[in-house]
This record gives structure tokens, sequence and C-alpha cells, in this order.
């Protein structure tokens, strides 16, 4: 159809006759710039038409098209928002879990200093001999000879210590002094 200048003038005429009708029913749907960008597709699409078909579409047709489009665009927006929303609230659970993770560090941090405030309430001779097994890590064979005692000695002071530990610390701070201990 695009073969003479009658044609262009025939097409600007089904256009305009057209254009402002579908842009009203566009933007009950959607905004008016996406109503306009959408209409002005529609008769970008006819135009390419017109290169293989000799007449006009249907009015019908055309606001099919335009309906088409705008349900489209409805529907990726929906995806969008599903998106954000999905996202938003993603992010909202990974800070309660960082805010949760950060209450038990602190829980934990707590209970650790509770042991360590319990192993110094311990009676000296117990308090060294268990600071040096438990927290410096050396061998009881180690603390006997550094402290001229036997290993029995040692051994005795560190169940004493161990027992009076459990004998004062809670649950959460007896499961932390038993990790405490293993590793």
């Amino acid at each position: 159809m695009k073969n003479s200048n009658n044609d262009l003038i025939s097409f600007r005429h089904y256009y305009e006759a057209n254009v402002s009708h579908l842009k009203l029913f566009a933007r009950r749907f959607v905004s008016s710039d996406i109503a306009e960008d959408i209409v002005h597709d529609v008769f970008l699409e006819v135009w390419n038409y017109l290169e293989s078909c000799k007449e006009m579409p249907s009015r019908s047709y055309l606001f099919m098209a335009v309906r088409n489009r705008c349900l489209n665009n409805l529907k990726r927006e929906l995806v969008k928002e599903n998106y954000v929303q999905t996202t938003q609230l993603d992010n909202q659970i990974l800070g309660l879990d960082y805010y949760d993770s950060y209450e038990k560090l602190i829980i934990a941090k707590e209970d650790i200093q509770a042991i360590y405030d319990q192993i110094e309430r311990l009676p000296e001779k117990c308090r060294v001999i268990f600071k040096m097994a438990y927290l410096e890590d050396k061998k009881n064979a180690e603390i006997a000879e550094e402290l001229n005692l036997s290993i029995r000695t040692v051994e005795h002071q560190l169940y004493l210590g161990l027992r009076t530990l459990r004998e004062r610390l809670t649950g959460e701070e007896k499961k932390r002094l038993f990790f405490m201990i293993l590793f």
C-alpha cells in the first residue's frame, strides 16, 4: 500500500480518525505516557503490515491490539512489583536474621564472660591450674612440672574446678564451658 502519496494520505486519515479514541481507551488501564507509546506502537505495526497488505485493519482490531498491549504492560508491572516486594521481604528477613544472630552473639559473649568470671572466683591454686589447662592448652604433665606439683594434684584441682563451675553456671553457660573445654 505504501506505493503512493495517496496511500500516505489515506493512512494519515486512518490514524487521525482513531488515535484519540485509542489513547482514551488505553488511559483507562495505563498512564498517559504508556498509553501514547502503546497506541503509536500499534500504528507502527499497522504501517509495517500495510507493506504486504492493501487494506487497513478494522477498528476492532486496533482496540484489541491496544487492549492486549495494555494487558501485557500491566502483567509486566505486576511481575516487577512482585519482584520488588519479594526482594524487600527477603531483605527484611535477612535483617531480622542478622539481628537474631547478633543477639545470639551478644548472649554468647555474656555467657563466656560469665564463665571467665566464675573461673576467676575459683580458689587461687585451682584457678591457676584451670587456666593453664584450658586457656593456655597445656598438658597436665607440663603444668605439674611448671608448678612443681604432682600430676595427681593437677588432675584433682582440675576436677574440683570443673565440678565447681558446673554447680555455679546455668544451662547455656555449662554448654559453652563444655565447648570451650573440648576445643
